[in-house]
């Protein structure tokens, strides 16, 4: 919450349409006209498409005003504009206001795997004392961390924020106006995802490390010692270095860990002398690398250690990743928020302890340049020794196909969301686990909401 006080005073701009009355009061910023929530603040950005395109449609959907730099066609007289010079530098000027007006500690989180996971589970151990102020979806980059700070009430008391990485520099810049006192590198896996935007691995795993080497001397990077190329990053910070994981020599551990299947899992967590039972509730023991650090940063920022496991069972799931679901009979596993190597095999593993016939939807995995072609190679491969009917969705998932088809029948291959749920309307039957996994631009999620909204009963042949 903000008044156009805080707006003018930060960006330099002025009113050119609208009442400039100083108090008049912003519930959050928006940048996508068909989201924009009543009382926000539009921000006419230009990427692929130009926001000052969106403006009037945004004061239709209830914002109370727009952030520009020229006025834009077909906007009511009455209605209220800022210009600007630079919207985005605007964004940002007013982020950085907000922040310093509201001094709060912040817990940033990287990593190429189990960002938003380990976000959810953060605000769920830190909410057992505090009121949290936390990215909304994967907000992490140059837009959505500001958008996090517009969000920011005077009741806050802590901040939780994921941090992505396209190139050099990008969460070195980031981290300055997040200010973390935590960081938390969760994963760096040997494939990445977003790896053609970048010349290596290591040139990623610099990126990530940007986060922990802008920690102060008195802040804490709690880094995944089960993952190589994390644990390999700790003399890059003055901060206190955390390990955790579920090795023996891990500084923050789980331990005593029961499988649950598609309810979770429970382990031990040890830190600091003392330990407690706790619960993830979300299926596959690879999301243990997202609940440690969640523990780990509340029992650093004051809530005791039984207290933030407790906490842990009471996180909401990020929508779309690892979300079990149940429609007609049947169980699916909705993992279609995004994808890669990892995430492929890890959801994979899951289905390959599910009892009952196992179906999975896997989706072309984006932007791994040179690493594309073997990555749905071994997907292809993983699939076959996990599933008993495989679809595949897209130009790249035809790779997974054919790697398939060596030791598995019943596989087909499908250009998009639609033409996957005709195959799935017709091949699944009522008992059957179906795993849904791809990249975004795929929408395969709308297959999962598609199967849940259905009337018609499954299996029909």
């Amino acid at each position: 919450m903000f008044t156009l006080e805080h707006v003018l005073s930060a960006t330099a701009g002025r009113v050119v349409r609208g009442s400039a009355d100083p108090s008049c009061v912003f519930r959050g910023g928006a940048f996508d006209s068909r989201i924009v929530t009543p009382g926000a603040l539009f921000f006419a950005l230009r990427d692929v498409r130009d926001g000052h395109d969106f403006v009037a449609d945004a004061i239709a959907h209830g914002a109370r005003g727009a952030v520009v730099e020229r006025i834009p066609e077909g906007v009511l007289d009455d209605a209220l504009l800022v210009q600007v010079a630079s919207v985005p530098r605007a964004l940002r000027g007013l982020a950085e206001a907000l922040r310093d007006e509201r001094p709060i500690p912040a817990v940033g989180i990287t990593g190429n795997v189990g960002k938003t996971t380990a976000k959810q589970a953060t605000v769920a151990t830190l909410g057992a004392r505090y009121r949290v102020l936390a990215s909304a979806s994967s907000y992490n980059n140059e837009i959505g961390v500001p958008l996090t700070f517009l969000d920011s009430e005077p009741t806050d008391e802590v901040a939780v924020v994921e941090l992505g990485f396209y190139v050099p520099g990008e969460i070195a810049d980031l981290c300055e106006l997040v200010r973390p006192r935590i960081g938390v590198i969760t994963a760096i896996p040997e494939r990445p995802v977003h790896f053609e935007r970048t010349p290596s691995v290591e040139a990623i795993a610099a990126g990530k490390a940007e986060l922990i080497a802008a920690l102060p001397p008195d802040g804490v990077a709690l880094l995944n010692g089960d993952d190589a190329r994390v644990r390999a990053l700790s003399d890059r910070t003055r901060a206190r270095v955390v390990l955790y994981g579920a090795h023996a020599g891990a500084d923050l551990r789980a331990r005593d860990i029961v499988d649950e299947g598609l309810e979770g899992s429970r382990f031990t967590v040890a830190y600091r002398g003392a330990s407690a039972r706790a619960r993830l509730p979300m299926p596959g023991t690879h999301l243990l690398a997202a609940a440690l650090p969640a523990i780990g940063a509340a029992v650093e920022l004051g809530v005791p250690l039984d207290e933030a496991a407790d906490a842990l069972g009471t996180m909401e799931p990020p929508a779309h990743r690892m979300a079990v679901r149940h429609a007609m009979g049947v169980t699916i596993i909705d993992d279609s928020y995004n994808s890669s190597p990892a995430a492929v095999a890890a959801a994979l593993a899951l289905l390959r302890r599910q009892g009952g016939r196992r179906v999975a939807v896997i989706g072309d995995m984006r932007e791994l340049g040179t690493l594309s072609l073997p990555a749905h190679e071994e997907a292809g491969r993983d699939a076959a020794r996990s599933t008993d009917v495989l679809v595949t969705v897209g130009d790249l998932a035809a790779t997974i196909a054919r790697a398939a088809r060596a030791s598995l029948t019943d596989v087909y291959e499908v250009a998009d969301a639609d033409d996957a749920l005709l195959v799935l309307r017709r091949v699944v039957r009522p008992g059957d686990v179906v795993l849904v996994k791809g990249s975004r631009a795929l929408a395969l999620d709308t297959v999962v909401d598609a199967l849940l909204r259905s009337d018609a009963p499954v299996g029909a042949r």
